[in-house]
């Protein structure tokens, strides 16, 4: 068990340092004057590399035998969740009007909705079932894996994009395989090892309604939803 922790730790941290690979281009490089970032965006960042520091920090609190501490950071987490879904979706929004407003097509933007939409709603479920099983440690380490494994998107999608001259189109759909590889070898793993499969088996489902979206983003469906969404929402 106490590899489990480890292993965990180490997991969370690997998606780190892809999301600082991904984003050192594009704003980590800026430090310190950050032209064209927005307060928004460091606010969105500093929570988002606050959640994932915990995802290390906490299972290593476990693993040496401090869960009553554990348990004390971990109230952190009923703030700092919310918190990252309403900056989920506020950074949505404001790129949504940002690329129109830099001549971006309707179409295209229209397309973002997929990845704006589907980060902060599939965080929310996996924080929800990770708070809601918070007394049940391992159903609720595993949706806090989950929680950390959405990184990879943003994070190693901006990584190709920037290293190898991928198309934004091509990188997520790969990072969307590696999420799904990931949380489908955890799955199989429970399976093995006859543990309680429910939970990674819950994230996969969530996460591949997602990856089909992004799949038929192009599609008078998707663009229709999308522009009702866009303005009621936006």
């Amino acid at each position: 068990m106490q590899k489990v922790y480890r292993n965990t730790s180490i997991l969370i941290f690997l998606i780190w340092i892809g999301i600082q690979w991904g984003f050192y281009q594009s704003y980590t490089s800026q430090f310190p004057k950050f032209p064209n970032i927005t307060l928004l965006i460091h606010v969105h960042g500093a929570l988002l590399m606050t959640w994932l520091l915990l995802l290390i920090v906490q299972p290593l609190l476990i693993q040496s035998g401090k869960a009553s501490l554990h348990r004390k950071i971990g109230n952190i987490s009923w703030v700092l969740g919310p918190l990252i879904i309403i900056s989920l979706f506020l950074i949505g929004k404001n790129g949504y009007h940002r690329g129109l407003a830099a001549n971006n097509t309707e179409h295209d933007m229209l397309t973002f909705i997929v990845l704006d939409m589907r980060g902060f709603l599939t965080f929310a479920i996996f924080w929800t079932l990770a708070m809601g099983y918070r007394k049940i440690s391992q159903t609720h380490m595993r949706y806090m894996i989950a929680t950390g494994v959405l990184g990879i998107g943003p994070g190693v999608a901006r990584g190709v994009i920037a290293s190898f001259g991928w198309n934004i189109w091509d990188a997520i759909t790969f990072t969307d395989v590696m999420e799904l590889l990931i949380i489908g070898t955890l799955l199989a793993f429970d399976i093995y090892k006859k543990k309680n499969y429910k939970p990674f088996l819950t994230v996969f489902m969530v996460l591949l309604v997602g990856k089909v979206l992004w799949q038929i983003r192009d599609s008078a469906v998707w663009q229709s939803f999308a522009k009702m969404y866009a303005d009621w929402f936006y």
